[in-house]
């Protein structure tokens, strides 16, 4: 079976997360999407994370991936660690899609609804940062 690769940015300022709250899995995932054919994985998080939040990112460095089954389809979500651009404001340019924008403070992870490869990369940051 053909694995989907998705990639997307973790981007922290101040211990805090940016995420997005997609509106129909009703949890909070990173900006990001589908890696398009002929694209690197680094060029899908910047130009997936630019559409859903009308910001560019820089600084970019591979975190890892995780495998996720969803809707009977394999994927593998690859995550970047991610600054945003000077003077970049997130806002939400995809509104059918996402309900909320929202910087989770890392501590607080547990808390809040979210995409099973977020709540693991929130606990592997954590852990290797010794946060």
């Amino acid at each position: 079976m053909d694995r989907i690769n998705l990639s997307g940015c973790a981007i922290i300022k101040d211990r805090k997360l940016l995420l997005l709250f997609k509106k129909k899995h009703q949890y909070y995932e990173f900006p990001g999407g589908k890696v398009k054919d002929g694209e690197s994985l680094e060029e899908a998080a910047t130009r997936e994370t630019k559409e859903e939040i009308g910001c560019e990112v820089e600084g970019l460095e591979y975190f890892g991936f995780d495998d996720i089954r969803a809707e009977e389809k394999d994927f593998r979500g690859h995550v970047y660690l991610a600054r945003l651009k000077y003077g970049g404001l997130p806002k939400i340019t995809e509104p059918d899609s996402f309900g909320d924008l929202f910087w989770l403070l890392l501590d607080d992870f547990q808390k809040y609804p979210l995409a099973p490869n977020v709540k693991k990369f929130c606990e592997k940051y954590i852990n290797k940062k010794g946060l």
